[in-house]
């Protein structure tokens, strides 16, 4: 892999969620302050409706870039331009019944959902303008795959950051100027969505000049091929909204919009690390389908693993100091809810996540070797596992809210532990301990940062009752951490490596 570009796609990427989860944090206690949970609940739930939309539009986007990418390999322009269009006329055509699905749906929203009165008006702009971003997104999908085939994912991480820059400056202004409104957040994501729009087609002309718009370059053949191997990706992505997006719809339907809201209140740290991800993850997938192309199978493996480091380091050493630390941040962040009951959801929730993300790209062994149908197959079966479990929870135990994050962690567990790393292991023709062992592994390290932190915190050498001694503990345990995991993931020249790099920097 090309190191310089590497850490600029991954430095970008970092900035862009970070300006985005920052927008989350900053808003949502003003939102829950002045409009309510029950009010913030909708916003959440909106965007989970949109990706209950992408369980359709997956099967024809989601190997869009991989034929795109390998074309691109072969230099076969024309046969780019032949799938480029042919993905870009079928989105326009799904995105046409977006509308008229959209519009069904806003008209009889208050018989499919539970609103407050004083809220119906509000929820359905919402939902409006959340549509109207859908409908703009999938449109323009395709425009975005030409620099992820190109490995320029820092153009991608720049538009996210204007994005977000932008999002902010219209938030500010709606709620600064305008008396509160739930659905001013869809306007902001209408907004958004025309300039992502507008920047990634600028963004194709100037990687790639040679793509051009032309419905002669439609093919039904192309297009029938992408949408054959995708629609697994689709059946997959039915089963993951089934696991992690039907939540906060049960919720509403079991314990109202209130209970709603106090569930989407405990998103925000898992979001945040699915928006993490969704950014560091796919950095190492054009690398993969290049080695993969050139039957490289060494030099695919090389980088499936430095993926499981980096999402060890950049993903789960945080979430150590959350497991622990988690209560004392709810009751900054959010004073007036219970924090102790946000810091336990949140924490089952995030369970599952913590057993997979050891191996969290593995999922791009399934797309790279075009072997979706039984994963596929599996993961219809999980999510059937889940919905029943989380029925008969939320009926028959007491267990209130805590039902649905519950059935959520025994069914992604079981699913995590068994098929996942087996199944990986047979499309790679590697041993079936091949990914269990590197779960142990990642499992045992995020133990030992646990327990490191769990001292920490008994040591009590610093009191986090404020924003500023809490940043400094984290700050401080970081770096600890930090060290650990260094020694812990990576050998002895790398680590040397890393130090004199710095150290040139630096001038020491």
């Amino acid at each position: 892999m090309d190191r310089r570009r590497f850490v600029i796609n991954l430095v970008s990427n970092f900035f862009s969620a970070l300006s985005g989860v920052g927008i989350s944090f900053f808003l949502t206690p003003y939102i829950v302050e002045h409009l309510g949970k029950e009010a913030y609940g909708f916003f959440p739930l909106s965007n989970n409706f949109v990706m209950y939309a992408g369980i359709i539009t997956t099967a024809l986007n989601s190997m869009s870039s991989r034929y795109i990418t390998i074309s691109l390999e072969k230099k076969d322009i024309k046969e780019v331009n032949t799938y480029f269009n042919s993905v870009l006329f079928g989105n326009i055509l799904i995105s046409i019944g977006f509308v008229l699905v959209s519009a069904v749906f806003c008209f009889f929203i208050d018989r499919i959902l539970d609103i407050p009165g004083n809220l119906l008006y509000d929820v359905r702009l919402l939902f409006i303008f959340i549509f109207i971003s859908l409908i703009i997104n999938v449109s323009s999908a395709v425009f975005s795959v030409t620099a992820f085939a190109l490995n320029r994912f820092d153009k991608l991480a720049f538009i996210n950051i204007i994005s977000n820059v932008l999002k902010l400056g219209i938030i500010i202004i709606l709620f600064y100027f305008f008396t509160p409104r739930i659905y001013f957040l869809g306007v902001v994501t209408a907004v958004t969505a025309v300039y992502i729009c507008y920047a990634n087609y600028r963004v194709t002309k100037k990687l790639l000049p040679e793509v051009q718009i032309d419905w002669s370059f439609f093919s039904r053949s192309a297009l029938s091929l992408i949408v054959g191997s995708g629609i697994w990706n689709s059946i997959m992505a039915m089963s993951n909204v089934i696991n992690t997006q039907l939540d906060l719809l049960i919720a509403n339907h079991f314990f109202k919009a209130s209970g709603m809201g106090f569930l989407s209140l405990t998103k925000f740290i898992p979001n945040a690390i699915y928006i993490l991800l969704g950014i560091i993850v796919p950095i190492f997938l054009p690398e993969m389908l290049k080695a993969y192309a050139q039957n490289d199978m060494r030099k695919l493996k090389l980088n499936l693993d430095l993926s499981f480091k980096a999402i060890f380091l950049v993903v789960l050493m945080p979430l150590a100091v959350f497991f622990i630390y988690g209560d004392v941040f709810f009751k900054l962040w959010l004073p007036t809810q219970d924090s102790k009951a946000l810091h336990i959801l949140s924490v089952i929730t995030l369970v599952p996540f913590i057993v997979h993300g050891t191996i969290e790209t593995v999922y791009h062994v399934f797309v790279i070797t075009n072997k979706l149908k039984i994963a596929s197959f599996w993961g219809i079966f999980i999510s059937i596992l889940n919905f029943i479990l989380v029925i008969l929870l939320c009926l028959y135990s007491s267990l209130g809210v805590y039902a649905i994050p519950v059935a959520a962690l025994i069914s992604g567990v079981f699913s995590h532990l068994t098929f996942t790393p087996l199944y990986a292991a047979y499309c790679l023709q590697e041993s079936r301990w091949y990914f269990f062992l590197k779960m142990i592994k990642g499992l045992s390290g995020f133990i030992v940062l646990i327990l490191i932190t769990f001292g920490w915190r008994k040591l009590n050498l610093i009191t986090t009752d404020t924003w500023l001694t809490f940043m400094a503990n984290c700050f401080i345990l970081g770096i600890i951490l930090l060290i650990v995991t260094l020694f812990m993931k990576f050998d002895k020249a790398t680590r040397t490596d890393v130090y004199k790099k710095l150290k040139q920097k630096v001038n020491l």
